[in-house]
């Protein structure tokens, strides 16, 4: 018997019903994780300050690899006058996507920082991966606003042959004992003029990073920089500027610059930030010197203070592409690409150190570096104030530290520790009041 059409009805059915499930497939995919649709081409524009093309490039071009389709055009700007070409660049909708601001910016910054997505970075990694003092440094109205690649602060450089030569076989690790070293290493001629200074401390004038100093020790006695008006702040200062006073000062404004005093082998004991050692290495290779904690008001580590001042990457408020400058972020402040970066920078011709790891878990890589292991071992104990210096600024931190000099300099003049702040304590606030204030309602 010949078939009727009906006979082949079933099998028609069955190549419709199929190409229909084939159809929804193909279209449902868009939606699904592992089938999602590429995105076009993105260009992203970064602005950086310390870390050449050269260094950036080779971590952008891996980055590009797993994201062919973004762009980063890696810009390092220099440092004067950043921070106001920042803001308005960025008011005016234009500007980077990605940049680099200092961790005491946050409030001056209120209006062009995107908040960190919690994809990025979440705040139970924040607590976990970074150092107290993040936590503290960079958030804004109860958000994250920036993601650390480095931290930095202050340390204390000694000169090994001179106090090898006076019989000191260690670095002093309070006040007390930085006091005393201090004293009986500075050598006077016969008029009474410093010829090699015990320790860079007690002016303004000639003290490179001063205002570090004075806050980290204002800190480390219960004071408050930002509000200069009690009795700790007052004895902070005048412990300072002692050690520039009177037949048994260590140091005076005589002496060239502290960094120069100390690179020429003329200074014992010296403050200063990580990159400093590579500035002072490259001017003197001769010079044998290492670098350890600052000292404290005793050696109990449960009472330590320490000094934060470190750099952070943001992403415009006014960014069209906030999600792929994010990604990009978030690649930038992983393990493996700080380990490079850092590789990177100390292999760069001139340079034996990179930027101090910011992630906990990467302290341990130059824990035992004699120049770089003093800024991580100190970490955990850090803490910042507005008053930080070569921020370059010409804001917060600039002008409160000129408040600072004017302190110092009446004390030296003889005035009072408690009067000598009276100016400035009302200056501080007026600064504060000016670059802190909520941003007027839209």
């Amino acid at each position: 018997m010949p078939k009727s059409k009906f006979s082949k009805l079933p099998k028609l059915l069955t190549v419709f019903a199929f190409l229909i499930i084939i159809s929804i497939t193909l279209s449902a995919c868009s939606y699904l994780p592992f089938g999602k649709k590429s995105q076009g081409p993105v260009e992203i524009e970064y602005w950086g300050l310390w870390e050449s093309p050269t260094v950036m490039d080779a971590v952008i071009k891996d980055y590009q690899k797993i994201k062919p389709n973004v762009t980063i055009t890696y810009k390092k700007r220099t440092p004067q006058q950043y921070r106001e070409t920042l803001e308005s660049q960025i008011q005016a909708g234009k500007g980077p996507d990605v940049f680099r601001f200092h961790n005491t910016w946050t409030p001056m910054l209120k209006e062009e920082l995107d908040p960190v997505p919690s994809s990025v970075v979440s705040n139970s990694e924040f607590a976990k991966n970074f150092y107290p003092v993040v936590s503290s440094d960079l958030k804004q109205s109860g958000k994250y606003v920036g993601v650390p690649l480095e931290i930095d602060g202050l340390a204390l450089f000694y000169n090994e042959d001179i106090l090898l030569a006076a019989g000191i076989t260690a670095p002093p690790k309070t006040w007390s004992e930085f006091a005393q070293i201090a004293a009986k290493l500075t050598v006077k001629d016969t008029a009474g003029n410093i010829q090699t200074a015990g320790g860079g401390i007690g002016t303004a004038s000639n003290i490179d990073h001063f205002s570090d100093i004075l806050g980290l020790m204002i800190l480390q006695n219960g004071g408050d920089p930002k509000s200069p008006k009690d009795k700790r702040t007052a004895d902070a200062l005048e412990y300072y500027t002692r050690f520039a006073q009177g037949q048994n000062r260590i140091w005076d404004e005589t002496m060239p610059a502290s960094t120069v005093a100390f690179t020429g082998g003329n200074l014992a004991m010296y403050f200063g930030p990580s990159w400093r050692a590579i500035e002072i290495k490259n001017a003197n290779p001769t010079l044998k010197f290492k670098v350890t904690a600052v000292p404290q008001l005793e050696a109990n580590k449960n009472t330590w203070v320490t000094w934060a001042s470190y750099w952070a990457e943001g992403v415009s408020a006014k960014s069209t592409k906030k999600e792929a400058a994010w990604e990009f972020v978030k690649y930038l402040q992983q393990d493996e690409t700080q380990i490079k970066l850092y590789s990177q920078a100390a292999s760069t011709q001139g340079r034996f150190l990179g930027e101090p790891y910011s992630k906990i878990s990467l302290a341990a890589k130059i824990a035992a570096d004699p120049f770089a292991g003093a800024y991580v071992a100190q970490a955990p104990y850090a803490r910042s104030a507005p008053i930080a210096s070569r921020t370059f600024d010409n804001g917060l931190n600039d002008q409160i530290i000129k408040a600072y000099e004017d302190a110092i300099n009446r004390s030296l003049a003889g005035s009072p520790a408690n009067l000598a702040l009276e100016s400035t304590a009302n200056n501080v606030a007026t600064i504060l009041a000016r670059f802190t204030a909520p941003a007027p309602a839209k």
